[in-house]
Protein backbone atom coordinates (compact mmCIF):
# COMPACT_ATOMS: atom_id res chain seq x y z
CA UNK A 1 0.00 0.00 0.00
CA UNK A 2 3.02 2.75 0.79
CA UNK A 3 4.31 1.42 -2.83
CA UNK A 4 1.32 2.80 -4.18
CA UNK A 5 0.91 5.95 -2.38
CA UNK A 6 4.75 6.40 -3.21
CA UNK A 7 4.14 6.00 -7.09
CA UNK A 8 0.92 8.33 -6.83
CA UNK A 9 3.25 10.69 -5.05
CA UNK A 10 5.57 10.75 -7.92
CA UNK A 11 3.17 11.28 -10.67
CA UNK A 12 1.78 14.10 -8.74
CA UNK A 13 5.24 15.28 -8.53
CA UNK A 14 5.86 14.79 -12.37
CA UNK A 15 2.57 16.81 -13.70
CA UNK A 16 3.55 19.69 -11.42
CA UNK A 17 6.23 20.64 -13.63
CA UNK A 18 5.91 23.23 -16.21
CA UNK A 19 4.40 21.68 -18.80
CA UNK A 20 1.75 19.97 -16.68
CA UNK A 21 -0.57 22.83 -18.09
CA UNK A 22 -0.23 20.92 -21.75
CA UNK A 23 -2.22 17.64 -19.95
CA UNK A 24 -5.16 19.89 -18.60
CA UNK A 25 -8.09 18.96 -20.53
CA UNK A 26 -9.58 21.97 -20.72
CA UNK A 27 -6.91 23.78 -22.46
CA UNK A 28 -7.66 21.16 -25.36
CA UNK A 29 -10.92 20.45 -25.46
CA UNK A 30 -12.18 20.59 -29.09
CA UNK A 31 -15.47 22.07 -29.97
CA UNK A 32 -18.54 20.53 -31.14
CA UNK A 33 -17.45 21.88 -34.84
CA UNK A 34 -14.07 20.92 -34.86
CA UNK A 35 -15.05 17.35 -33.61
CA UNK A 36 -17.11 17.12 -36.63
CA UNK A 37 -14.76 18.20 -39.09
CA UNK A 38 -12.20 15.79 -37.44
CA UNK A 39 -14.45 12.89 -39.41
CA UNK A 40 -13.38 14.45 -42.99
CA UNK A 41 -9.67 13.49 -41.61
CA UNK A 42 -7.88 9.88 -41.66
CA UNK A 43 -8.84 6.76 -43.24
CA UNK A 44 -11.89 6.94 -43.21
CA UNK A 45 -12.78 10.35 -44.31
CA UNK A 46 -14.08 9.36 -47.63
CA UNK A 47 -16.64 6.67 -45.81
CA UNK A 48 -17.89 9.55 -43.58
CA UNK A 49 -18.50 12.10 -46.19
CA UNK A 50 -20.87 9.26 -47.54
CA UNK A 51 -22.61 8.87 -44.02
CA UNK A 52 -23.20 12.19 -44.63
CA UNK A 53 -24.10 12.65 -47.72
CA UNK A 54 -26.57 9.78 -47.09
CA UNK A 55 -27.60 11.41 -44.22
CA UNK A 56 -28.76 14.89 -46.19
CA UNK A 57 -30.66 12.68 -48.87
CA UNK A 58 -32.46 11.16 -46.03
CA UNK A 59 -33.62 13.98 -44.09
CA UNK A 60 -34.76 15.14 -47.92
CA UNK A 61 -36.76 12.32 -48.38
CA UNK A 62 -37.91 12.28 -44.80
CA UNK A 63 -39.04 16.08 -45.43
CA UNK A 64 -40.52 14.93 -48.73
CA UNK A 65 -42.48 12.17 -47.28
CA UNK A 66 -44.06 14.37 -44.90
CA UNK A 67 -45.09 16.75 -47.24
CA UNK A 68 -46.80 14.14 -49.23
CA UNK A 69 -48.70 12.85 -46.21
CA UNK A 70 -49.79 15.94 -45.26
CA UNK A 71 -51.78 16.15 -49.00
CA UNK A 72 -52.60 12.87 -49.16
CA UNK A 73 -56.41 11.59 -49.55
CA UNK A 74 -56.20 7.55 -49.29
CA UNK A 75 -55.66 5.59 -46.17
CA UNK A 76 -53.08 3.47 -48.48
CA UNK A 77 -51.72 6.71 -49.42
CA UNK A 78 -51.08 8.40 -45.86
CA UNK A 79 -49.68 5.10 -44.19
CA UNK A 80 -47.40 4.52 -47.61
CA UNK A 81 -45.84 8.20 -46.88
CA UNK A 82 -46.23 7.87 -42.91
CA UNK A 83 -43.65 5.09 -43.19
CA UNK A 84 -41.23 6.17 -45.33
CA UNK A 85 -41.14 9.21 -43.19
CA UNK A 86 -40.36 6.78 -40.24
CA UNK A 87 -38.02 4.84 -41.91
CA UNK A 88 -36.23 7.65 -43.36
CA UNK A 89 -36.07 9.17 -39.57
CA UNK A 90 -34.57 5.59 -38.37
CA UNK A 91 -32.13 6.14 -41.02
CA UNK A 92 -30.96 9.53 -40.01
CA UNK A 93 -31.27 8.54 -36.56
CA UNK A 94 -28.53 5.94 -37.00
CA UNK A 95 -26.17 7.68 -39.28
CA UNK A 96 -25.80 10.57 -36.82
CA UNK A 97 -25.44 8.00 -33.42
CA UNK A 98 -22.68 6.16 -35.91
CA UNK A 99 -21.18 9.78 -36.63
CA UNK A 100 -21.28 10.47 -32.52
CA UNK A 101 -19.48 7.23 -32.18
CA UNK A 102 -16.44 8.03 -34.60
CA UNK A 103 -16.13 11.80 -32.79
CA UNK A 104 -16.21 9.69 -29.49
CA UNK A 105 -13.56 7.54 -31.11
CA UNK A 106 -11.17 9.93 -32.18
CA UNK A 107 -11.88 11.92 -28.89
CA UNK A 108 -11.00 8.77 -27.17
CA UNK A 109 -7.54 7.83 -29.25
CA UNK A 110 -6.55 11.56 -28.39
CA UNK A 111 -6.84 11.02 -24.92
CA UNK A 112 -4.81 8.07 -24.90
CA UNK A 113 -1.81 9.12 -26.88
CA UNK A 114 -1.81 12.05 -24.20
CA UNK A 115 -1.71 9.23 -21.43
CA UNK A 116 0.95 7.52 -23.40
CA UNK A 117 3.08 10.91 -23.58
CA UNK A 118 2.25 11.78 -19.43
CA UNK A 119 3.67 8.26 -19.44
CA UNK A 120 7.12 8.69 -21.38
CA UNK A 121 7.84 11.33 -19.61
CA UNK A 122 7.08 10.69 -15.92
CA UNK A 123 9.63 7.12 -17.16
CA UNK A 124 12.11 9.58 -18.56
CA UNK A 125 12.13 12.25 -15.06
CA UNK A 126 11.69 8.72 -12.86
CA UNK A 127 15.18 7.66 -14.75
CA UNK A 128 16.96 11.04 -14.45
CA UNK A 129 16.12 10.90 -10.60
CA UNK A 130 17.87 7.38 -10.01
CA UNK A 131 20.73 8.50 -12.25
CA UNK A 132 20.64 11.76 -9.30
CA UNK A 133 21.23 9.69 -6.72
Amino acid sequence: MENCNDIDSKIREALASDNATHFDPRFDEQSLFAQALQLFQGRNRWFNGIVVAATLVFIGLSGYSAYQFYWAVEVKELITWASAFMLGLLFVSGMKIWAWMEMEKYSTIREIKRLELQVVRLVDQLRNQQNDR
